[in-house]
């Protein structure tokens, strides 16, 4: 942690003894300082106080001596709120020095807060004006002498020593800036309905889809489900399904059984979604997951006649036509709260919402990628779908560097999300987790399988970079798998996964076909991340 002369202060380094602390995660070239204005310009335009600042603390005279290097994360938490984070290094998975929350005030952002350790209590002050971050660490050590230790920063840019690494000698260039040639859309079911697409992406909302079903006879069928995230169902106005959860689309993840009129049914599907990713899909068959006779859509606008049943085939029962309105929020509740909040859609004497027409076919299977160009870099459109590679891979090393959005009032998964699957099976996430604890749904991380070894993620808005070493799982000339999948994964020039095993596919892969190669899949979760300088070597 600090060092000091002789001195212990257990407010400083969360112990008795005071060390410098050596880590042996940091297993690449760490990022360097720059000062080029560029590199720097998007992340102060987004907020001039966020981001990292170095300098050094000094023992306050007549409480002690000594002195040594300093590093802090000020992280943007929107509506002029801030969070601290006082370290002894740069990329290190150490804990934090201090934790202080902090407020802006006109061109001051003013950090207060207290520390406790080892029962010796700390107050921490500090303030960031004109360029500058100073403050103090007031208060005891266990002997019950007072010692105040004084600081000051500046801001510093730290760049990947890998942002803009040319591709080498037979190298496949995946993207370079100019058009999407090598990428396609990712085309996943004719049902899946992105809602985001139509209403926009929102953290903590609900929107309203309403489908209208012929049927020639009474009979039962089988409503198959999926949604991102929870889902609440009504069919001629009685709620038959709730389920108010937290996750990633599955076809068919919830069934239900239901009763279908001789005649025209309506069925309404209020979708809440936490952050990121916002779908959901319908499918209406019999118990044996077969198409049911006599089930025609209704073709809007609103017609007489018994709608048809061409898109109803040819989808598999997935249904097609719909008409949605949102988004619905509601202050102060999140998206499990709004789950039972009753919107204008929803009551019962409500006049018909007005709301935008949905025909999923008119969206061709090969349409191409849906994507922005944004000076040499591509950009999601949320809801517009994940992109793929057109052509597979086995084994290879990848590099691409990546941009997060600035997202300050977002929170944990709606914070920036996207994510690179290899073999469009297993995720490398990307996520605005700068100045979190590092955890494997967080930047850098394998979902559900590993932390990166030290968090290495930049502040939003500044480019960063991936180098990522895979080789595919093995399997014997009896089909059994002998070795699983094996991803090494370098962030920022810093090695944050080294060799890990990966025994499956992430659960949202589009891909599951593990003994064959895939592709490059880049995530639609509902956030406008961009990517540039992609590029792939095949390994023999």
């Amino acid at each position: 942690m600090i060092r000091t002369k002789n001195t212990k202060y257990p407010f400083l380094a969360g112990g008795y003894k005071i060390v410098v602390v050596v880590t042996t995660l940091v297993l690449s070239a760490v990022l360097y300082s720059a000062t080029n204005a560029a590199a720097s310009e998007l992340v102060e335009d987004a907020d001039p106080f966020m981001g990292d600042w170095q300098g050094s603390w000094t023992m306050a005279e007549g409480t002690g001596e000594g002195s040594g290097p300093l590093v802090a994360q000020v992280i943007a938490l929107g509506k002029g709120e801030y969070r601290l984070n006082l370290l002894n290094q740069f990329d290190a998975r150490i804990s934090p020095i201090a934790v202080v929350e902090g407020r802006r005030e006109d061109t001051e952002v003013r950090f207060a807060g207290q520390i406790e350790q080892e029962g010796a209590k700390s107050d921490v002050r500090a303030i960031i004006k004109d360029g500058k971050l100073t403050g103090s660490l007031k208060g005891h050590n266990n002997d019950g002498k007072y010692v105040s230790v004084d600081f000051t920063l500046e801001k510093t840019v730290r760049l990947s020593p890998r942002l803009g690494a040319k591709p080498p000698e037979g190298a496949i260039v995946l993207f370079d800036g100019s058009d999407f040639e090598k990428w396609q859309h990712m085309s996943s079911f004719a049902g899946l309905i992105g809602i985001a697409e139509f209403v926009g992406s929102y953290d903590n909302a609900a929107a309203y889809l309403r489908s209208t079903v012929w049927s020639n006879k009474k009979q039962q069928a089988v409503l198959e489900l999926g949604s991102d995230d929870g889902v609440k169902v009504w069919l001629n106005g009685e709620l038959v399904h709730a389920s108010n959860v937290g996750r990633a689309l599955k076809k068919g993840e919830d069934k239900k059984e239901v009763a279908l009129k001789s005649e025209w049914n309506e069925l309404m599907l209020k979708v809440t979604n936490g952050s990121g990713g916002w779908e959901a899909c319908v499918r209406l068959v019999n118990n044996e997951g077969e198409l049911l006779e006599g089930v025609r859509e209704m073709v809007y606008p609103w017609s007489s006649d018994t709608g048809t049943d061409r898109y109803y085939k040819n989808n598999d029962g997935f249904l097609t036509l719909w008409e949605i309105t949102g988004p619905y929020r509601h202050e102060g509740k999140d998206f499990r709260a709004i789950f039972d909040v009753v919107f204008e859609p929803e009551k019962p004497d409500a006049q018909h919402v007005p709301r935008e027409i949905i025909d999923l076919n008119k969206r061709a299977p090969d349409e191409g990628v849906r994507w922005k160009l944004v000076d040499g870099a591509m950009e999601v459109v949320p809801g517009a779908g994940s992109i793929v590679t057109k052509r597979k891979f086995r084994d290879f090393e990848l590099h691409l560097e990546f941009r997060t959005s600035f997202m300050p009032e977002s929170r944990g998964q709606g914070r920036s999300n996207s994510g690179v699957y290899l073999q469009g099976r297993y995720e490398v996430q990307i996520l605005d987790s700068y100045g979190l604890e590092g955890l494997d749904n967080e930047c850098g991380g394998i979902y559900k399988v590993g932390a990166p070894l030290v968090n290495m993620c930049s502040p939003p808005m500044q480019w960063q970079s991936y180098d990522i070493t895979f080789r595919a799982p093995r399997f014997d000339t009896s089909g059994h798998k002998v070795r699983d999948a094996r991803v090494t994964v370098v962030h920022n020039g810093v090695k944050v996964q080294e060799n890990i095993a990966v025994p499956g596919p992430t659960g949202s892969a589009p891909d599951s076909n593990v003994t064959e190669p895939g592709f490059i899949y880049l995530q639609d979760h509902g956030n406008r991340v961009q990517y540039r300088n992609i590029w792939l070597i095949e390994s023999p």
